[in-house]
């Protein structure tokens, strides 16, 4: 058995210590130092008999990286030569890409190929809604003519619903003000942490966050169809005639290059600044679209669809008739 006392007595840390505050400022001088990248000259490896090159140059960095960052490129190719996304994606020139399928990605590294089953349910849902290729009732009637006699909007009943208007209905106009003006309200807390990261990032930059005026929005947002009828109100039509992109295709999470070139003059920033507010205002724009008007959408087709008794195994189930 123990016999004795136990004492506890509190030990000064680093704070105030002269030592640890002279070392600190060293490692922060060197950290902040431009030094040159270190590599590796895989040439005088003589046990080495082949070599990898890219472009016409010698791969010295990690293989597997280039390897995934090419099988991006390569789906990404595809996907813009696919019909679909032809036909949903108004002008592919004028999509900034990065941001767009960052939407996909939940925000990750395009590359780090991360998923599990909820992931993949999310990336198929992104993708479908991005592309055009969501279940409206014009592709139910389509797919199956017995079960459905016509593809009206269950939520509005008056017009057929495809991908467009299931965003553009106009019996959501009150949830298109509510979702646009509570991103808009975000704008100054992305701005500002944009422009925390931004000055760590260029330590000899001093940059301070202004919050563009509610006018300078939406001009920088006049290039969208039917963003002024949102904001400020049903008669206001749009400045600009035969605008290449909607709405709908800001709902679906694309990122228009136009739209940032525009927006960005509002700010008084550096344009990557611009960039991130832009990129982070369109991303929850979709996020609230899909919680906001695809969710109760589909709450209201559903149980239009069990009032007509269309159950999921007839709706899954091949049709070989007329059409």
């Amino acid at each position: 058995p123990f016999v004795g006392t136990v004492a506890v007595r509190w030990v000064r840390g680093h704070r105030h210590n002269q030592g640890n505050i002279m070392a600190d400022a060293i490692a922060t001088q060197a950290a902040r130092t431009d030094t040159a990248p270190w590599r590796v000259d895989l040439s005088l490896q003589t046990d080495i008999t082949h070599f990898a090159y890219f472009r016409g140059q010698l791969v010295e960095t990690d293989l597997r990286q280039i390897l995934k960052q090419q099988s991006v490129i390569r789906q990404h190719q595809a996907w813009t030569t696919q019909r679909h996304t032809k036909a949903a994606v108004a002008d592919l020139e004028d999509v900034e890409w990065r941001s767009t399928l960052s939407m996909v990605h939940d925000r990750k590294p395009v590359h780090t190929f991360f998923s599990n089953r909820k992931d993949t349910r999310r990336r198929t849902q992104c993708i479908k809604t991005m592309y055009g290729m969501l279940p409206t009732m014009n592709v139910m009637q389509a797919r199956r003519p017995d079960l459905y006699s016509d593809c009206l909007c269950r939520v509005c009943g008056i017009e057929d619903e495809d991908n467009r208007h299931v965003w553009e209905c106009d019996s959501l106009t009150e949830v298109h003000r509510e979702i646009w003006q509570s991103a808009l309200d975000k704008i100054d807390g992305w701005g500002t942490q944009a422009t925390c990261a931004y000055n760590k990032t260029h330590p000899d930059s001093n940059v301070q966050w202004r919050c563009p005026s509610a006018d300078a929005n939406i001009l920088g947002l006049s290039i969208i169809a039917g963003a002024r009828s949102v904001l400020l109100g049903e008669n206001e039509s749009d400045i600009i005639d035969d605008l290449k992109w909607r709405v709908s295709d800001l709902y679906r999470g694309i990122t228009p290059c136009s739209l940032i070139q525009r927006w960005s003059g509002s700010f008084s920033t550096p344009p990557a600044i611009a960039r991130t507010v832009i990129h982070k205002f369109v991303s929850d724009l979709a996020d609230q679209a899909h919680e906001k008007i695809w969710k109760p959408r589909c709450e209201a087709t559903i149980a239009w669809e069990q009032q007509q008794g269309i159950t999921p195994a007839q709706k899954k189930a091949a049709y070989n008739g007329p059409r």
